[in-house]
């Protein structure tokens, strides 16, 4: 019930910020129209490929600390405060070189050089608002984390229609709605931290060492999702046209929807499996294969409701977007197989096996890579929605065995009790 009750709120708080992200993209998408949503798509790829990078995992040492508990309970707040030096290290270093070698990158890829410099700032403010979210998540108070997220999340939308539609700014409005806003919530965090006594002038090497040996085998892994959701727009707006990017990025918008029920269900899920895994009882292990077998039903089902509801969606939408549609299936089920991944890796996390994310990255990015280029070639646009729900089952199969080998599960336990009743 505990679980069910949190994930209950989680999804609230999950929903709220993807159903304004989807209010919101009729409206921009309308406004600004295809070639411009291509542009954007390009933005939210390039920044989602830089942002591991940036932001080196410190919201998730910071959540394994907390129930690991290392270096001791009493630190937590001098561990929090040392892993935020990383990003903003990280974030110096990209902005040197994205000030040096981002025409050159822009050039590549097409887009406006002017953007280069502030993707990192982009990057950084996700930062603080993250690991609030992971604070509150960890310390198991969902409506606090629901007010935090909804309030930023109400903040984006009116941000974006006073910059698109109001002041037409055009794409770019959205962009910066979305940067203005964090940069808000990270000022609100910054403060919410401190008052709560977790934002300490005590940093240590030790720790910030520690938290760093925990991101770096993570950043292939983070590096990788993105590459899968960053490759496909390249190759779209290389072997087809940017009006077909933008058609994409629409139809993909809305597959991901499944990603409410996922980034819900993460946030309920990862403080309970922990729990459990600590137990270490046979009963604990039993309990992770059933809420296990749940979540990945659930997941499948939702990819199946995003579909069927998919042509009401599209009714918003001016006609240029309406061939979209046909991405929607592949993309929600791409996103039922990284929800079924995420039940998953967390025992990878835990027992800070993270290299094995590393291995499974290479294999990722390799995959996706090769899987866009022949699938688009023989099949169009289509084909970068086959290679993505291809990579994330391969992605699912692999870590599923990852974990079994880490912290093997009883996947069939109620098969032998039926032999033993027999």
């Amino acid at each position: 019930m505990k679980l069910l009750k949190s994930l209950s709120l989680y999804t609230i708080s999950g929903l709220s910020s993807k159903a304004a992200g989807f209010l919101i993209l009729p409206i921009v998408a309308n406004e600004v129209g295809k070639d411009n949503m291509g542009i954007l798509g390009l933005i939210y790829s390039i920044t989602g490929v830089v942002a591991p990078l940036i932001l080196l995992s410190a919201s998730a040492a910071i959540s394994v600390e907390y129930y690991r508990e290392d270096h001791g309970k009493s630190n937590f707040s001098s561990y929090l405060s040392s892993s935020l030096m990383n990003p903003l290290l990280s974030f110096g270093i990209f902005i040197l070189l994205f000030l040096i070698f981002g025409k050159y990158l822009a050039q590549t890829i097409g887009l406006d050089p002017k953007w280069m410099p502030v993707i990192p700032f982009y990057c950084l403010a996700i930062l603080i608002p993250s690991i609030i979210s992971v604070i509150y998540q960890v310390t198991n108070q969902p409506f606090k984390h629901l007010t935090f997220n909804i309030s930023m999340t109400l903040l984006e939308m009116a941000l974006a229609i006073l910059f698109v539609l109001a002041l037409k700014w055009n794409y770019e409005g959205r962009v910066w709605s979305i940067i203005g806003s964090k940069a808000i919530f990270t000022g609100i965090g910054l403060y919410l931290l401190y008052r709560s006594g977790l934002l300490t002038r005590k940093i240590s090497k030790v720790y910030r060492h520690d938290a760093w040996k925990f991101a770096l085998p993570l950043i292939p892994t983070y590096v990788a999702s993105s590459v899968v959701n960053f490759s496909d727009r390249i190759f779209i707006s290389s072997m087809e046209t940017l009006g077909d990017l933008g058609m994409y990025e629409v139809g993909y918008k809305i597959g991901s929807v499944v990603l409410i029920l996922q980034s819900a269900l993460a946030l309920a899920w990862m403080p309970f499996l922990y729990e459990l895994i600590k137990r270490d009882t046979e009963q604990a292990r039993r309990k992770i294969v059933q809420y296990s077998y749940a979540g990945m039903i659930g997941f499948l089902v939702a990819a199946l409701g995003v579909t069927l509801l998919a042509p009401l969606a599209f009714y918003l939408f001016k006609p240029e977007y309406q061939g979209g549609i046909i991405y929607v299936f592949w993309v929600a089920l791409a996103y039922s197989f990284f929800g079924c991944y995420s039940l998953r890796v967390g025992f990878v996390l835990y027992f800070k096996r993270n290299i094995y994310l590393t291995y499974l990255a290479f294999i990722k990015i390799t995959l996706n890579l090769v899987l866009n280029y022949f699938l688009i070639k023989y099949y169009g646009v289509i084909g970068a929605a086959y290679a993505t729900a291809i990579s994330f089952f391969i992605e699912f199969v692999i870590i599923h065995f990852m974990a079994q080998y880490i912290q093997p599960l009883p996947w069939f336990y109620f098969l032998n009790r039926s032999k033993k009743e027999n």
